[in-house]
């Protein structure tokens, strides 16, 4: 009992908490802009869901939209920038709780609304802003601790968040494979012949994939071994790197050779809720070492003639 007491509410270092907050802010901010120019189409009331059978399909639920309001194209405009300005408070960590419960309500309020074009992202923004509301926020790498600092601004909060936090990417990745396994394109190793040719392909003109099947397969199946060992790997602090760049080399292939970059970019914020304290002070000393290389190497001087030094 006492282990998992420890397991929930042991300390954990809340500059974790931030780069979740952090990067879930940026995420979120790219996934607003991509749906902007379609906002009207989606979120108002002349829009490709009718507003009325919607309510009559939603009567009785627990939640519903604030969309349902504010059904107007100027009134869909100015949730959107009132979304994008909860967003960058988020980042900044001004007036955190407050802006994290108006992220989350965003995102509970465009999926309850358009949920016939939703993807797979918009889940895992939903679920990670709630988790974000729930979990303690701390005040480090904040607005909020340079406006009022405190003392114990910096102090070990409990993990229980990160853990939900971890959980939750687990079973991301879980149920990704065990829908695929299943699947014969997986199976025969063909998916990404088939979908290079698909509108979601960067390049659908191009028959490469299908012209060299072994690459495919091949391609295939380091995406399903990756998916399957990444949550594994990062749970371990000596295979935890190796876990990072594997998912984020996958997520980098998805991005450039999708038209999923959005999807990419909403990947980053469960990743950061495995880094501890060593990971955290290891990057920013990698961080500072680079920064003191670049601001260490020669300035060119120009020479008498007006031409640049060798």
């Amino acid at each position: 009992m006492k282990r998992v007491i420890a397991f929930f509410w042991g300390p954990a270092d809340p500059r974790a908490y931030a780069l979740v907050r952090i990067t879930l802010a940026v995420a979120a901010l790219v996934n607003l802009a991509d749906l902007w120019p379609h906002r009207y189409e989606y979120l108002a009331l002349g829009g490709m869901v009718p507003l009325d059978g919607l309510r009559r399909a939603t009567a009785g639920k627990l939640y519903g939209s604030i969309f349902y309001a504010v059904p107007s194209e100027a009134g869909v405009t100015a949730l959107f920038i009132g979304a994008a300005v909860a967003l960058v408070a988020l980042g900044l960590g001004w007036w955190t709780r407050v802006a994290a419960a108006l992220v989350f309500a965003w995102h509970l309020s465009y999926c309850h609304r358009a949920f016939p074009v939703l993807h797979g992202w918009d889940a895992i923004l939903r679920s990670y802003s709630l988790l974000v509301l729930v979990s303690p926020s701390g005040r480090v790498w904040s607005l909020d601790h340079i406006r009022r600092p405190r003392p114990d601004d910096a102090a070990d909060v409990p993990a229980y968040g990160l853990r939900m936090m971890q959980w939750q990417l687990f079973v991301l990745y879980f149920m990704t494979v065990w829908l695929k396994v299943p699947d014969s394109f997986w199976r025969s190793g063909q998916v990404l012949a088939y979908f290079s040719v698909s509108q979601y392909s960067r390049t659908p003109n191009s028959l490469f994939l299908v012209r060299h099947e072994w690459m495919s397969t091949i391609g295939t199946y380091l995406s399903m071994a990756a998916e399957a060992s990444i949550p594994w790997l990062l749970w371990s602090r000596r295979t935890r790197f190796l876990g990072m760049a594997a998912g984020f080399g996958l997520h980098f292939m998805i991005g450039t050779t999708a038209r999923l970059g959005v999807f990419s970019i909403c990947m980053i914020p469960p990743y950061m809720a495995y880094l501890e304290r060593g990971d955290i002070d290891w990057l920013i000393a990698l961080y500072r070492r680079a920064r003191s290389s670049i601001a260490r190497r020669p300035v060119p001087r120009a020479s008498a003639s007006g031409e640049r030094a060798d």
